[in-house]
This record gives C-alpha cells, sequence and structure tokens, in this order.
C-alpha cells in the first residue's frame, strides 16, 4: 500500500509538472504550441489507461490533438487563455488524473474485489434549502430544512476518496446557500473536484476571489432562456443576476456552463444560434440540458414535450 501512494504520488507530481508546462507554452501564445504539449500529457496518460484503451487510441488521440485548426484544439486554446490558470490545473488534474486514470483504475479494482458496481462519481445535497421556488422544482416537494452539516460532508468525501472517488456534484436545493462549508470542503480535499448545480443568483465578487484561491470547483448554472424565458419559470429579474454572475465569474477566469430544463415553451429558444452565441460570449464553457419533469399534484403538463 505504501508502494502504491508513493507511485501515485509521482504520477500525481508529473502531471501537475505537465498541466502547468502546458499552461504556460500556450498561455498568450499560438495554437502551434499546443499540439506538443496535448502530446506530453497522452503520453503521461497511455501507461494509466492501457488496460481500457488499445495502443491505436492512443496513436489516433496524437494525431488528433496535432491538427492545430480543429474545432476541439480551438476550444482547448480559449479554454487555456481564458480560465484562471491555477482553477484550470485544479480540475484538469482532479478531474483527469485522480478522477479519470488514477481513481477510476482504482474503483474498477473494488468493483472486481467486492463484486459491486462502485461509483466513480457521488452526487449529494448540501442542502434541501433554495432561495427561489421554480416551476417544475423537485426540490420543493420536500423538506427544505434538510442540510448535512460540514463534518457529514466532510466524512462523505474523505471515505470516496478512500475508494477512489474524487468527482463530487452538489445539488440542491440551491447549494450556494451552504457556499461557505463548500469553500472550506474544497480547500480540506484539494485532489478531488466539486462542481455545484446553481440558480447563480448568490454568487457575489467575493465568493469568486475565494473559489480561485481553492481552484478546485467549476459550476453548472441554471438557465432556461434569454430574459422572460428565465424569469417565466424562475422569477422576476433571474435573468439579469445570472448574467451578472456570469460576467463576475468570466472576470475571475472560473470555470463553469449551463444546466437548462428544456420545455414545450423553450426547447427552440435554447437550442438556438443566438443563446449559444450569447452563452459564449459570457464565458460558458459547457451546457448540461435535461428535460422538464412533472412533479406532484396539480404540477403543470403543458411544458412536458
Amino acid at each position: 500500500m505504501a508502494e502504491n501512494k508513493v507511485v501515485h504520488a509521482a504520477q500525481r507530481a508529473a502531471f501537475s509538472v505537465a498541466i502547468d508546462a502546458a499552461i504556460k507554452a500556450v498561455r498568450g501564445k499560438g495554437t502551434e504550441h499546443m499540439a506538443e504539449e496535448a502530446v506530453k500529457l497522452i503520453n503521461l496518460a497511455e501507461p494509466l489507461l492501457s488496460k481500457r484503451y488499445k495502443a491505436s487510441a492512443f496513436d489516433a488521440a496524437r494525431k488528433f490533438v496535432q491538427d492545430p485548426n480543429g474545432k476541439w484544439m480551438e476550444y482547448a486554446y480559449r479554454a487555456i487563455n481564458e480560465i484562471d490558470p491555477h482553477i484550470l490545473k485544479m480540475n484538469v488534474l482532479n478531474l483527469g488524473y485522480e478522477g479519470m486514470f488514477s481513481g477510476y483504475n482504482y474503483v474498477m479494482e473494488l468493483r472486481k474485489k467486492y463484486d459491486c458496481n462502485m461509483p466513480w462519481i457521488l452526487l449529494f445535497d448540501p442542502t434541501a434549502s433554495c432561495n427561489l421556488h421554480c416551476k417544475g422544482c423537485w426540490a420543493a416537494e420536500y423538506g427544505k430544512t434538510l442540510n448535512l452539516t460540514y463534518e457529514e460532508m466532510d466524512k462523505l468525501v474523505t471515505e470516496g476518496e478512500e475508494l477512489g472517488i474524487h468527482w463530487y456534484m452538489c445539488t440542491g436545493g440551491e447549494p450556494m446557500c451552504r457556499k461557505n462549508d463548500l469553500l472550506k470542503l474544497a480547500a480540506a480535499h484539494q485532489s478531488s473536484v466539486f462542481h455545484l448545480f446553481t440558480n447563480g443568483t448568490l454568487i457575489d465578487e467575493e465568493f469568486c476571489k475565494e473559489v480561485q484561491k481553492v481552484g478546485n470547483m467549476a459550476f453548472f448554472i441554471s438557465i432556461e432562456g434569454i430574459g422572460d424565458a428565465t424569469d417565466d419559470r424562475r422569477g422576476k429579474g433571474v435573468f439579469d443576476k445570472v448574467m451578472h454572475a456570469m460576467d463576475l465569474m468570466q472576470k475571475y477566469g472560473l470555470l463553469y456552463g449551463t444546466s437548462i430544463c428544456y420545455t414545450s415553451q423553450n426547447y427552440k429558444a435554447v437550442t438556438s444560434d443566438e443563446f449559444i452565441d450569447m452563452l459564449i460570449s459570457h464565458g460558458v464553457r459547457f451546457n448540461w440540458y435535461f428535460h422538464y419533469m412533472p412533479i406532484g399534484d396539480g404540477a403543470n403538463v403543458d411544458l412536458m414535450l
């Protein structure tokens, strides 16, 4: 076990150095520097994933990243130049190396050893409380006073990391109601990533500064369209608050995307070029779409597709 810890520490250090070098080589320069650094990361990953993928898959990946005009290389170049270097490194290192490489391999070992379908991602609700009351949200249907204590969350993550789990998604309720405890949790568990599904209205400048320090957090911000499309479901003025939150997060180079509930009323709007271009201009890196689910007696079934 001690030997495994030594090997793990050495591998993590190697990935850390490689990620730092890649960011430094590319940031503020051109896409031509990206291919060499990307190949180095693939070469580091290959021994860790050789049991999951054939050698031909890594050869194809190396060929893929050597196209400087490819859409994914353009995406990566923008991310490297626009996301805070510490945040980018911590998410790549913990989600990539810890979560998908080292941690995943260990989870696979434990699945075989215990004949149990052990997860490699955990989702938990820090709280059932929320500062909004959105149409069709299941959080409104159960106890709003339910909370996990900080000690319970810390225990959950500590035990999860021992099993090789390094990716934690936080939903609710509104997890930002517990933002101080979640910042504390992220600071205490620097080998994991914490991704929050949030309505965005509680994100302020001071919080962005703290996220920049811990590094290992990212966000899925709820939005249903431009202007009234969001306000009609979430409340008057929510869209402007979300845009303000995105502007702050973009200013501090945070990593964030969206969580979009598509309905019979908004599905065209949230898949339009205008909407996607607007999100890109506000620094959004990814979109998570899920369908509207009518919950409880009297739920609005007209919003179903």
